[in-house]
């Protein structure tokens, strides 16, 4: 997540235990680890809930459409193709025009 070298790392222990003190630094570890999680927990249930409202809205079958449309190219012939380079496009879409 975060792109620390090792020196890095140490600037920052002697940097906290300086200005917190080796006795408060457990205290202020332990509060910083519980608000993590519960920002994790959060971002969690928002993450659910964003799922829940796209399927319920149909937001991921239209972008299944689009992709599947943008894959797609016009022929000389009128009729529909499949582009190079994509994965290989399902059955169920409609070939032809």
């Amino acid at each position: 997540m975060f792109d620390f070298s090792f020196a890095e790392i140490a600037l920052i222990v002697v940097v906290t235990v300086v200005f917190i003190g080796p006795k408060e630094l457990p205290v202020v570890v332990m509060a910083i680890a519980k608000a993590l999680k519960s920002l994790r927990s959060l971002a969690g249930e928002i993450r659910k809930a964003m799922d829940e409202l796209a399927e319920e809205s149909g937001i991921k079958e239209a972008a299944g459409d689009i992709e599947r449309e943008v894959k797609m190219i016009k022929g000389d012939d009128g009729k529909m193709y499949e582009s190079y380079g994509g994965p290989p496009i399902p059955p169920d879409v409609k070939h032809g025009g």
